[in-house]
């Protein structure tokens, strides 16, 4: 099967941590055989080249190249906000998006368009479906139904969308209800963490991810002021950095402006690298965690029942471990990126 992947974010090589886990998930659709492209905005630092077992290409929708502000956690300030000059850029995003993948489609033989974010991507993944026939499956990682149902035009774009996708997917329920969309819950997948956790003295708290509003690490940083908020780093690093973590909290939350973070991948790392993960009871996290048994839930924003929480696994040991070794199981049962891209071609893609 020929399937091409339409993304507006890509980690820029191989070691880059940002994103990772597009490159994951198309590694894991070409290790079950089949063709995969990856088309994506052109970025000046993208090394196309080095991503072995994909065919990754970027589209140029403006002159001169430093003008590319599309794309690659540049479109929206602090997960919230649209700049000025993302309202000039998007009509040639679109334009040239479409032509990109048009192209693409036609030349290579496309069994299948996967569009990863439904706004912009969905909407010139639809545009192509139609013109070619080809069938459209659309994931929705979280920001894109943010921007869906607060912006008139994104809101449109994503209308269009949703009439032309033969088949929908989030990794959280709740996203599919807030667009009003009828869809299948598949995370995406982290790869098993083989290494062995470090000994050292006392317990370790830390956290991880982009530093916006929706990740919650305000509400965190009022309980631990010194908590390590683990960011940035090369994707190596930053799996060896949580085999050094014996619990990961993550105050996932729906931001002052409506946007939600639920099934955040920083979760499925941690519980890859044998953490016992603390996490806010959002629907997304609920399919992933059986509270108890592979992690904890908490009530979202509730900074009291989250600190307890930690502090009873802080306490434990044996505890600690137990939810590790069950989070280890999960991750290596059903969240890998082959096991996620099985189901997405035995699931959405040939029906």
């Amino acid at each position: 099967m020929n399937i091409v992947i339409l993304s507006q974010t890509f980690p820029l090589t191989p070691a880059d941590g940002t994103a990772h886990f597009m490159y994951d998930f198309a590694r894991g659709l070409s290790c079950a055989g089949h063709t995969v492209f990856v088309l994506v905005p052109f970025h000046p630092r993208l090394k196309s080249k080095l991503f072995a077992g994909m065919h990754v290409t970027a589209f140029r929708y403006i002159y001169p190249d430093s003008l590319h502000l599309l794309g690659f956690g540049q479109t929206v300030k602090n997960d919230q906000n649209i700049p000025w000059f993302i309202y000039l850029l998007t009509p040639l995003y679109l334009l040239f998006g479409t032509i990109a993948l048009l192209k693409l489609v036609r030349k290579k033989h496309i069994d299948i368009i996967n569009a990863h974010w439904i706004v912009p991507n969905g909407f010139c993944g639809a545009l192509v479906s139609c013109i070619t026939g080809v069938p459209l499956v659309i994931t929705l990682p979280g920001t894109d139904v943010y921007l869906a149902t607060t912006n008139v035009l994104a809101r449109l774009m994503a209308r269009v969308a949703i009439a032309s996708a033969g088949k929908i997917v989030s990794n959280s329920p709740q996203l599919l209800r807030d667009l009003r969309a009828r869809g299948r819950v598949i995370s995406y997948g982290v790869p098993e963490n083989s290494g062995r956790r470090k000994k050292h003295t006392g317990v370790v708290v830390a956290t991880a991810g982009r530093m916006v509003p929706k990740k919650g690490f305000a509400m965190l940083q009022e309980i631990y002021p010194e908590i390590e908020i683990i960011t940035n780093l090369p994707i190596t690093d930053f799996r060896k950095k949580l085999l050094t973590v014996d619990i990961f909290v993550a105050p996932s939350r729906r931001d002052s402006r409506g946007n939600l973070d639920d099934a955040s991948l920083v979760v499925l790392e941690a519980m890859a690298a044998g953490c016992a993960v603390v996490v806010s009871d959002l629907p997304g996290y609920r399919m992933i965690i059986k509270n108890g048994k592979n992690g904890v839930l908490f009530k979202p924003n509730d900074t009291h029942a989250m600190a307890l929480e930690v502090e009873r696994l802080r306490a434990s040991g044996p505890l600690r471990k137990k939810m590790g070794r069950n989070a280890r199981n999960t991750i290596a049962a059903h969240y890998t990126p082959n096991k996620i891209a099985a189901t997405y071609i035995n699931e959405i893609y040939t029906h």
